[in-house]
């Protein structure tokens, strides 16, 4: 696809978006509950012990499975591997269910039980000790509350994040208990006010996060090549940092064995400026060394790819 082939039109269908939704909030409140209990009064190994079997279940039972493996079938096949095994299914759901583990302790300030190896970390800290905000994305690849470590270790990284109110799911009421602050750190997306409190936060040197490689509420999107083939991506995040004329840094916080989490930074754009004759082209261009990024660790980090819902809108994934 050539650059400047912008697409708004709708790809991702609401029956998509709804799919997610649902998969994410799987499983009763009584369960998210009591694996909160024991990761915090039994400690977070006897916690990982538990989840072997309720990953087991979800294995053998969730209709999400078959994205599981589509997801694998076209990483392995990316990176010249052979096609992915149940084991592999098993792993890449584990890894999802220790994502949701860990972060329990990143909200509750026990970032001090993982070993974090950080790379590049002067790309965002040059820029929070210049007094300017900074636009930071992530994506559901790895853990981005992972982030709050550095944040712990920083008292002067403040960080706010620009999101939709998924304040319904079951999940996040639970987080939302263990952290009252934690709406505190929320600019929600589509209130009056919503780009009056970003640009305020923003001058304030705050770092404002935004997660983008999901499509919600049909959202303006721009084609990338993902893996293969053109998905859809939001354009969104773009324009929020091109009118805040904000330097655009790329996060990713990945999880490599036990304890182990790996956080990278790359430098996106020093000032995102959209001209108004050749907007599109830009979004695309920017949005597709994003994707880049996202697709290589991908590749390194094959677990940590946590969009368990018919990305690719492949209807023969099994």
């Amino acid at each position: 696809m050539k650059i400047g082939e912008q697409k708004r039109t709708k790809k991702r269908t609401n029956s998509s978006e709804q799919q997610w939704k649902e998969t994410e909030d799987r499983g009763s409140s009584f369960m998210i509950n009591l694996i909160i209990w024991i990761i915090l009064h039994l400690g977070r190994r006897v916690g990982r012990l538990f989840l072997y079997p309720i990953v087991f279940y979800f294995v053998i039972s969730s209709k999400t499975r078959r994205y599981s493996r589509a997801y694998l079938q076209r990483n392995f096949t990316y990176a010249g591997k052979s096609s992915p095994n149940i084991i592999d299914i098993f792993r890449h759901y584990y890894a999802f269910s220790n994502m949701l583990l860990d972060r329990v302790y990143f909200l509750t300030g026990k970032s001090k039980a993982f070993d974090i190896t950080l790379y590049n970390e002067e790309i965002l800290l040059n820029q929070i000790q210049s007094k300017q905000g900074v636009v930071l994305l992530g994506s559901h690849h790895g853990n981005f509350d992972a982030l709050r470590a550095l944040a712990q270790q920083h008292e002067n990284v403040k960080v706010k994040a620009l999101m939709y109110n998924n304040d319904h799911q079951k999940i996040n009421i639970a987080f939302e208990k263990l952290n009252p602050d934690l709406k505190n750190e929320v600019i929600e997306v589509g209130q009056p006010d919503s780009m009056i409190k970003v640009q305020a936060a923003y001058l304030n040197g705050t770092v404002i996060g935004m997660l983008a490689d999901r499509v919600e509420h049909d959202n303006r999107t721009v084609e990338c090549q993902f893996m293969g083939k053109s998905i859809s991506f939001p354009s969104g995040p773009l324009l929020v940092a091109h009118l805040l004329k904000a330097p655009v840094i790329l996060c990713f916080a990945l999880h490599r064995e036990a304890n182990k989490y790996d956080i990278y930074f790359h430098l996106l754009s020093e000032k995102v400026e959209l001209h108004r004759n050749n907007r599109e082209e830009q979004i695309q261009k920017l949005m597709q060394q994003y994707v880049n990024t996202i697709e290589q660790h991908c590749i390194d980090y094959p677990y940590n790819w946590f969009n368990f819902y018919d990305f690719w809108s492949d209807e023969k994934a099994v």
